[in-house]
């Protein structure tokens, strides 16, 4: 209850972020609090009979997460996260023209993990500690679970020294998060970041853990209170200075190193944009760019990049036509819908050159909308061309049908800005 409380804590202090009360985790802590009333029962019994309660009250918790989760989504009517679904679906091998999807499954962070992340967590002594700890822990937890399945009242009448043998419910939380976060790294490399810290508390756990190195010395009879202490305090110390050797002068180096990131063309940007736009003007572009527009000028963005929104979905979707083959009625009708006072197009994007073929934006607006990539390739059958060029590139070429509604007001070797008319598009 104590996370419950949590999650709509953070709803409130994000000002009611209703996103957050979708939240599976959420559905779950409520579908297992009321699974738990209604099966009261489910430890009692011979052993097979125990392991078939488990199994049921697996499935139930289960059940009513999805029909919580989906009733209070449709309660409150919410989309936000609608996305993240699509994505997984993607990832388990469904085809998806979703545009949200393909632009998280396009991005090196979302692909597979590398497999030198394991290399490179063992160069930094992380990874072999984890290991042991984690193959110890969860024998002894398997053999844990069998005995309390196998005598559900036996661990009530234990000794404490019989108790230290037995996997704590916290250790179990912990070891179960780290799996879990393991699987969720290795489909996913923007995820490691969970499970590398995970790495580091189970090993740190295994290191420094009389319950560890306790049940190893039980094993081998070794076992004494003061070998347990001295083994206990010799492996951290070792693990510290051995950490300490190898990464010291590289961190001492990087400390002593000052650098600063400079981008002239942005600045260049930045600096034209606080100097000769009005200070209310709204201005369109891709969410990375507006980021640092909102950050450096205070000006007003038209899509903002928070993308757990599906209404800024949407907007974002729209505005990223002015990399699609659209005309320039269209874009501007679009543009305009939104306030909009100056775009800004990017060569970096126009142009893109970093994905492949049917991973650069343009190629992603171009299946959403139902027409045929650039370049050679394979097609889907039912891609069609479009009758219109690819905005942005039809742009820089001035034609009069594109400059009565939109006007070049600054240029550099990255960026264009063009300030929309205000005039009614007329058909």
């Amino acid at each position: 209850m104590t996370q419950a409380a949590s999650l709509v804590l953070v709803c409130v202090l994000q000002f009611f972020n209703t996103m957050i009360l979708g939240s599976l985790l959420l559905s779950f802590i409520m579908a297992a609090v009321v699974a738990q009333k209604l099966q009261k029962n489910y430890k009692s019994g011979l052993l097979t009979r125990r392991i078939w309660n488990l199994c049921v009250h697996v499935a139930i918790v289960l059940s009513l997460t999805a029909i919580i989760n989906m009733c209070v989504k449709k309660i409150l009517n919410l989309q936000s996260d609608e996305h993240i679904f699509k994505f997984i679906q993607a990832k388990m091998g469904f085809k998806t023209r979703d545009f949200d999807a393909n632009l998280y499954l396009c991005e090196e962070p979302f692909q597979l993990l590398p497999y030198d992340t394991l290399g490179r967590l063992a160069d930094s002594f992380l990874l072999y500690p984890y290991a042991i700890v984690l193959f110890f822990l969860i024998i002894v937890t398997a053999i844990t679970v069998f005995y309390n399945l196998s005598n559900p009242s036996s661990t009530k009448k234990m000794n404490p020294q019989q108790q230290t043998r037995i996997v704590r419910a916290d250790i179990a939380y912990n070891l179960m998060h780290s799996i879990l976060f393991g699987c969720l790294a290795i489909s996913t490399m923007r995820m490691k970041y969970l499970w590398t810290s995970h790495m580091c508390v189970l090993a740190s756990f295994g290191l420094a853990s009389m319950d560890v190195w306790g049940t190893i010395l039980r094993l081998l009879r070794l076992y004494t209170p003061q070998r347990t202490s001295a083994l206990q305090y010799c492996a951290s110390l070792l693990a510290v200075v051995t950490v300490l050797y190898k990464f010291w002068p590289r961190i001492a180096e990087e400390i002593s190193e000052l650098r600063e990131f400079y981008d002239p063309d942005t600045v260049q940007l930045m600096n034209w944009i606080k100097t000769n736009t009005p200070k209310y003007a709204v201005f369109a572009g891709s969410m990375q760019l507006l980021a640092g527009v909102k950050l450096c000028t205070g000006r007003i963005l038209t899509n903002h990049p928070h993308y757990e929104d599906k209404d800024l979905r949407d907007r974002t979707k729209q505005v990223y036509q002015i990399y699609a083959k659209r005309s320039p009625e269209d874009v501007h009708s679009i543009l305009r819908s939104f306030g909009t006072d100056y775009v800004i197009l990017e060569d970096s994007i126009c142009y893109e050159r970093r994905h492949g073929r049917g991973c650069r934006l343009r190629d992603l607006l171009d299946i959403n909308n139902g027409n045929i990539m650039d370049g050679p390739g394979y097609n889907d059958p039912d891609l069609s061309p479009s009758p219109s060029p690819r905005f942005c590139d039809e742009l820089k070429r001035d034609s009069p049908s594109y400059t009565k509604y939109f006007t070049r007001v600054f240029k550099n070797k990255t960026f264009h800005v063009y300030r929309l008319s205000r005039r009614a598009v007329t058909k």
